[in-house]
């Protein structure tokens, strides 16, 4: 199918972020290096934490706020950390180039957290890249987070990459997703075409998802060139 694009329904691109468009998990990451405390002071467990939210006996949004919590050091330290040592896949910032040569918008899905992502994106000098996360801000009492991308239903991963999916298809566009796992099916799902790896690549072709297998970000370029992706210049999404 060829999915190039007109003036009236454009193309958008929305990728995952962790072990997407970043080599790995950042959240993990941040929480191998800097051991998160419980409120007693001693260290969480947190792996075992995360093997909680994998079989479904922890909620994203449960894990993650109570893992970062945890993190008793300051956001400066966990931004210089990520920029240090979290990678971007091969072929993002090819993949981010073309999209704004050709006026393609391309942006992050994730259900982590601002400023791990905003802080890789920066080192890479990819600013201008608009993303949709888990939003924290850190006081004195702690670390609060915010959901302005939530949805009734989807309380469990605090935002819903499906609804912004929805968001600019409801404006008349495709959306071509790219990601990787579990949290990936439902907006994968939705999405118009889907580049997947790991666990989201079986997915797709066990629930006949129309998609192409994501080695680098390099195979979307050479989708898009083969396509003759072009368009007009798109705005974020905007939420109540």
């Amino acid at each position: 199918m060829n999915h190039a694009t007109d003036s009236a329904s454009q193309m958008i691109i929305l990728c995952d972020f962790d072990d997407t468009a970043a080599e790995q998990n950042v959240a993990t990451l941040l929480m191998d290096r800097f051991t998160p405390l419980d409120s007693f002071g001693a260290e969480l467990d947190w792996q075992k934490m995360h093997q909680q939210f994998l079989t479904r006996d922890l909620t994203l949004k449960e894990y993650q706020e109570a893992a970062f919590s945890g993190l008793h050091l300051n956001r400066d330290q966990q931004t210089e950390y990520v920029r240090r040592q979290a990678k971007l896949r091969a072929g993002f910032k090819e993949l981010a180039a073309f999209c704004l040569e050709h006026n393609i918008h391309l942006a992050i899905n994730s259900y982590g957290l601002d400023f791990y992502v905003e802080a890789l994106l920066i080192e890479h000098g990819l600013k201008h890249i608009p993303f949709y996360s888990a939003e924290t801000a850190i006081s004195p009492k702690g670390t609060t987070f915010s959901y302005r991308f939530s949805r009734e239903g989807c309380e469990a991963w605090g935002n819903c990459k499906c609804r912004v999916v929805e968001g600019y298809q409801a404006q008349g566009h495709q959306v071509i997703y790219a990601g990787d796992g579990i949290s990936d099916t439902c907006p994968a799902a939705k999405a118009d075409f889907v580049f997947a790896r790991s666990s989201l690549l079986e997915f797709c072709k066990n629930w006949n998802v129309e998609h192409q297998e994501l080695t680098d970000f390099r195979d979307m370029v050479t989708y898009l060139q083969t396509n003759q992706a072009t368009s007009t210049p798109t705005e974020r999404l905007h939420f109540d």
